[in-house]
């Protein structure tokens, strides 16, 4: 059996550090439950030595655990050019961090990964012996045998990055091992959406929540109650941790110098526990900092507290808190600190604060809230954390993500010769095109012969169809026809012999572009009277969306079914514009509406609308995504508009734009407001839902259907100020926009891949 290896930049039994200490349990318990482990290292000590130092021996060793230890010397590093960059990103604020933008010229983020830890003789080794090993696992996300080892084994790579909220989070090459990778393990939610933010939802589907487990010895309470006799009784808040800037110590110490100066007194005490030092003055008997603590020690302290305080912003897990947790005590968090946040709001087992006064604040109702107030938060807190921190669950996950099984493939009964999709047009970028590309891709996976044939095709995507002439599909192959306009194809489809079947995308009606496109108008009037005629040489139909299945059903079809568009973040896996990204990241609010300029998308209303939204927001920008015809008459009608409405530099008429520029503005985005009036599915409601922007959309044909319970539905435009205070209220509330996009993302997911499988299926078996 090939072994599993674990890289780690420093390996050790006794290392404290959050990483260090989880690769050491990672690699004895899957030992333990009968996998080969080999640790894949350096001769460095820690982290706080010198990283261009070898302080142990190279070489193969075994551990009583019964994994093996594998140790490569480093080099010495250029310490001048590091420190130098390292002092920059260090010295940068976090106001100052912008996703998908380098924090630092491009020169000084190479210098900071390259000269981080060195160890050729590693990556050599993963070079010449990478298919030795079934599968890796890199962590954490910084240093340099992850930054570049993990790109030479990346087809069976797993990332596990204990990622912060910090600056080197933000630095190209740290992108880049999260896009690379096969899969990225998390040690918490909160870690995960902090992941999504920074690097956008092409990672989604391949990240896992595995979890980090704590184990806590099993003592009674109060029979280690000695640790705490020294406090006289007094009600105590308890900090555990290392106590250093990035962990706010200050900042809780602070805060409770605020509390003592208003409640002079009070008897409550503020308790540290940990590594460091911190300077009390002022506090002396009111604040304690006790050290180092044995974990008999510990227990005795969290047991006798009234609630953990765990001020850090700077955490993928937090490990203490599992353990005030798993004691029944309730916690505080920094707000600001995604992980431990989320897994507070997750089970209501505790608070949340984030500035001096909110923590002061804190510590009055710590004095105040009666313990059974107290036993409640506690006891949410316990049972959330036996499911997150228990090790079996944990192992069971790791080993059911590594242990990969091939994606599911639609499975085709008695194919025909080849089943070949044919459409008007072949358009890159275009909702329809995508599908059809993507249905060609299922088709293909399963073994059946499939084509793409068409009339009008976008030279970008040429070589990805052919052109359509009578005669080109055999009589015996299979067709699925997409119908969305009146086209010279329907004779052809209609004529046709073989299998085939109807999908729908919906015909916008033709009224919407009476006053501005007779062709146009008569194309769409030609489409529907078509579909009386298809519904009789069609007997398999579907429709994407209930709406769509409707008007099938209207038309003559019999029982057409859903198959909703394919919405897949991982076409989002490539790095957005990151030009387009800063220049999008200047401080004001973006609203964003994508979609071709076009009637029924209504357009004209948006811009009235946001004439009134900037009454609340005079910086806000409005940018318009998608195709704008040349010489179009609505396009320049909408232009007019916003002359009329002296938008100026406020609305932005974006164009087409490729798929790196389409997530830039998807990434940025603090609302996505549609004022359409036809919709038969509307791909770009997922799209904004797949990137945490909150949606505002008028309720019309299928738009309600395709959000489902996420975004903000309206059903009437005229009352444009109260339509611009609550679009106002989704970019500013923060307790209003965190509640749409948690709805949004469990919508989001019921036209992934997996799920349009599915009904792909369902259709492709009638088909056949």
């Amino acid at each position: 059996m090939k072994p599993l290896a674990i890289v780690i930049s420093w390996f050790g039994r006794d290392l404290k550090g959050g990483a260090e200490t989880q690769a050491w349990q990672i690699a004895s318990r899957l030992a333990a439950r009968g996998h080969t482990i080999e640790v894949l290292t350096t001769c460095c000590h820690s982290h706080s030595d010198d990283c261009g130092e070898n302080h142990l021996p190279p070489g193969l060793t075994r551990e009583p655990e019964g994994f093996a230890v594998r140790r490569f010397p480093v080099i010495e590093r250029n310490w001048k050019r590091f420190r130098l960059a390292a002092s920059q990103l260090q010295s940068l604020p976090r106001t100052a961090l912008k996703p998908g933008v380098s924090p630092v010229s491009a020169a000084d983020s190479a210098v900071f990964s390259h000269e981080l830890i060195k160890s050729p003789a590693l990556l050599r080794h993963l070079k010449e012996h990478g298919d030795d090993y079934s599968a890796f696992i890199f962590m954490p996300y910084l240093y340099g045998p992850v930054l570049h080892g993990l790109p030479i084994v990346a087809d069976r790579a797993w990332l596990q990055p204990c990622l912060h909220d910090e600056s080197y989070a933000y630095l190209p090459e740290v992108a880049a091992i999260f896009r690379c990778a096969r899969g990225v393990l998390f040690n918490s939610d909160g870690e995960m959406e902090l992941a999504l933010r920074l690097f956008g939802p092409g990672i989604f589907h391949k990240s896992t929540v595995v979890g980090e487990g704590v184990e806590v010895p099993i003592v009674e309470p109060g029979t280690v109650a000695s640790t705490t006799a020294a406090f006289d009784g007094a009600p105590y808040v308890l900090c555990l941790g290392k106590k250093e800037p990035g962990k706010n110590s200050y900042l809780l110490l602070n805060a409770f110098r605020q509390f003592k100066a208003a409640h002079p007194a009070s008897r409550l005490k503020l308790v540290f526990a940990g590594s460091g030092a911190l300077d009390l003055g002022g506090l002396d008997g009111q604040a304690l900092d006790l050290g180092m603590v044995s974990e008999r020690d510990k227990l005795a302290l969290l047991d006798g507290c009234r609630a953990l305080f765990q001020p850090s912003e700077n955490e993928s897990f937090s490990r203490v808190i599992m353990e005030a947790w798993l004691r029944g005590r309730p916690v505080a968090a920094h707000r600001d600190c995604l992980a431990t946040a989320t897994a507070v709001r997750l089970c209501d087992g505790g608070w949340l604060a984030a500035d001096e006064k909110e923590w002061s604040a804190l510590f009055g109702d710590m004095e105040s809230l009666p313990p059974e107030v107290l036993a409640v938060k506690g006891a949410a807190g316990q049972q959330y954390a036996r499911k997150a921190a228990d090790w079996q669950r944990v192992m069971e996950r790791y080993e059911a993500v590594l242990s990969v099984t091939p994606p599911r493939v639609i499975r085709v009964p008695c194919p025909p010769r080849a089943i070949h999709q044919v459409l008007p047009n072949l358009t890159y970028g275009d909702g329809i095109s995508n599908f059809v590309r993507w249905t060609r891709k299922q088709l293909q996976q399963a073994g059946v012969s499939s084509e793409i044939f068409t009339l009008h095709i976008d030279p970008r995507i040429a070589d990805e169809c052919h052109p359509f002439r009578p005669g080109c599909i055999a009589p015996q192959d299979a067709i699925i026809y997409h119908h969305s306009i009146g086209s010279e194809l329907t004779p052809h489809v209609v004529a046709h012999q073989g299998p085939k079947c109807l999908l729908y995308h919906n015909i916008t009606p033709a009224e919407f572009f009476a006053p501005f496109d007779p062709m146009m108008t008569a194309l769409l009037w030609q489409g529907r009277e078509e579909l009386k005629l298809l519904s009789k040489s069609f007997p398999c139909a579907a429709g994407q969306s209930a709406y769509n299945a409707q008007e099938l059903r209207e038309a003559g079809f019999v029982n057409p079914q859903v198959c909703p568009a394919c919405v897949n973040p991982a076409r989002w896996s490539e790095a957005p514009d990151s030009g387009l990204m800063a220049r999008l990241q200047q401080g004001h609010t973006n609203v964003l509406f994508v979609g071709r300029i076009s009637p029924q998308k209504k357009q004209e209303d948006l811009l009235r609308a946001f004439q009134v939204y900037l009454q609340f927001d005079p910086t806000a920008v409005l940018h318009l995504v998608g195709v704008i015809p040349e010489g179009d008459p609505y396009a320049a009608y909408v232009r007019r508009a916003a002359e009329l409405f002296e938008l100026g530099e406020h609305v932005q008429f974006v164009g087409a734009v490729d798929e790196n520029q389409l997530a830039a503005y998807y990434r940025t985005a603090h609302l996505f407001w549609s004022m359409s009036e036809h919709e038969g599915f509307c791909v770009p409601l997922v799209e904004a839902m797949w990137h945490d922007v909150p949606v505002l959309a008028y309720n019309c044909t299928a738009v309600g259907e395709t959000l489902g319970a996420g975004g903000v539905l309206f059903n009437q435009k005229n009352r444009l100020k109260e339509l611009a205070a609550l679009a106002w209220l989704l970019v500013n509330d923060n307790g209003l926009r965190q509640q749409v996009i948690a709805a949004q993302r469990r919508r989001r997911t019921f036209c992934a891949p997996a799920a349009v499988a599915e009904a792909l299926q369902a259709l492709v078996s009638r088909l056949c």
